[in-house]
């Protein structure tokens, strides 16, 4: 049966901040509740305002209960990331930590990141995967908190060079949408990374990229376990 959440006490609570367009969701109905279309995604990262990309009513609530817990567990989500799908073999419970790593230049060296599905992926329309950039080397922002210049020369070869080299020429081009949540947005503060959104690509190809597949995602897991209970 699934869990009767007081919706005011899980936004005045919850583990990290919350958006307004989080908040307005939080008081939306699944009917009511619309996903992001490509175009919605397209305006939102070009507007720099990320924090109105939401997830579903249900997954947002559950992304809070599920964070809740897990920071119970291991202390923080950064641990849980570290342990359990990074294996970088160091604890970080501080908001900053950095990890050894064998270049300077962020995606210099395949050890240095790690592509995962975003366990809790925004709500999108369907056609769309959202994946996750875990870097062990700073990109370098600035005072606004977005990606210098230069910084945004090395994502978008990262990007050409990871994704739109390996996609058909018509899945490439238009559909590949990258950014950097500004710090005040990130739910996970400690760990460098981006986000990626591709848009018609083979599955396959993001299973072995990543070494999940589409069902391997937290937010999956989580939501059999609390509507089993």
């Amino acid at each position: 049966m699934s869990r009767i959440i007081n919706t005011e006490k899980l936004i005045r609570n919850a583990p990290f901040e919350l958006s307004k367009a989080d908040k307005e969701v939080l008081t939306t109905t699944e009917e009511d509740f619309a996903p992001h279309t490509w175009e919605d995604i397209q305006r939102i990262i070009a507007g720099s305002d990320t924090s109105q990309l939401t997830r579903t009513p249900t997954d947002l609530r559950d992304y809070i209960s599920w964070t809740r817990e897990i920071q119970a567990t291991f202390g923080s989500v950064t641990n849980f990331l570290v342990k359990t799908w990074l294996h970088w073999g160091k604890e970080a419970n501080n908001a900053e930590i950095r990890f050894p790593y064998r270049h300077s230049v962020p995606f210099a060296n395949q050890s240095d990141y790690r592509i995962l599905r975003n366990d809790w992926p925004y709500a999108m329309s369907s056609g769309m995967v959202h994946l996750v950039v875990w870097l062990k080397t700073p990109i370098p922002v600035d005072a606004e908190g977005d990606p210098t210049t230069k910084s945004r020369r090395l994502v978008a070869d990262f990007i050409n060079r990871m994704f739109a080299m390996h996609m058909s020429r018509e899945h490439a081009g238009n559909n590949i949408q990258w950014f950097k949540n500004r710090i005040k947005w990130q739910s996970v503060r400690a760990l460098e990374h981006i986000h990626v959104i591709l848009r018609n690509v083979d599955d396959e190809f993001v299973t072995k990229l990543a070494g999940q597949g589409p069902d391997d995602i937290e937010c999956i897991s989580y939501s059999i376990s609390v509507n089993s209970n």
